[in-house]
């Protein structure tokens, strides 16, 4: 073979090598960027939860693989030598209500061997008061009694009796102030003497008459 037949040969080659090339970059494309998902729009329906006001002090859940116990013991507060007021312990029959049973035990009153103490200690919460109805909620009892509470006494009686209820529902963890209701009305004045109950009373508010505990 010549030169000149071996020169066009490779210039054919070349050109056809060319050619080749810029058909192959010719039908590349660039990925296009995949479309962005439409927003999709949420809602959320929320319905409004009002908890109940809780019942009187439920005591610790007991286990299942537990015996529930047959006893608890609290603490009542009684006039002492009508003076002050003493926090006497009584053992009472377990009760998941411990604060509506420990404030049935109190209007019951002291028992015959209580009253025979030394100093002798009484209550002055009038006989017949009835427990109609008790409920705990962010530390506030709300204690309902019968319109019995409000018989009689003077300004100790009255102040005296208020604080018993207040120190003896006080004891339990879940009690910071006692609110007074009577017959389902909430009490702002007490009793013909006056005592003025506005506002969730506190044991602070009675610690001249009760400062004693057994």
């Amino acid at each position: 073979m010549d030169r000149t037949r071996m020169t066009r040969l490779a210039s054919l080659a070349l050109v056809l090598a060319l050619v080749f090339t810029l058909g192959a970059l010719g039908g590349c494309k660039k990925d296009e960027p995949a479309p962005a998902d439409e927003d999709t729009a949420t809602s959320t329906n929320t319905t409004d939860t009002t908890t109940a006001e809780e019942p009187a002090d439920a005591s610790e859940p007991v286990a299942d693989d537990e015996e529930p116990p047959t006893e608890m013991t609290v603490r009542l507060y009684w006039v002492e030598a009508g003076e002050n007021s003493l926090g006497v312990e009584r053992t009472l029959p377990y009760s998941v209500g411990i604060a509506s049973a420990t404030m049935e035990a109190l209007l019951e009153g002291p028992t015959a061997a209580e009253q025979q103490t030394w100093p002798a200690i009484a209550t002055v919460i009038p006989e017949g008061t009835e427990l109609l109805g008790l409920t705990i909620k962010d530390g506030v009892a709300k204690v309902d009694l019968s319109d019995s509470f409000d018989d009689g006494g003077g300004t100790f009686s009255v102040t005296a009796r208020v604080a018993q209820v207040v120190y003896t529902l006080a004891q339990f963890p879940t009690v910071d102030s006692v609110e007074f209701y009577m017959e389902g009305t909430k009490v702002n004045v007490f009793s013909s003497e006056g005592l003025i109950l506005n506002k969730p009373q506190t044991p602070e508010d009675y610690y001249d008459l009760l400062p004693i505990d057994a």
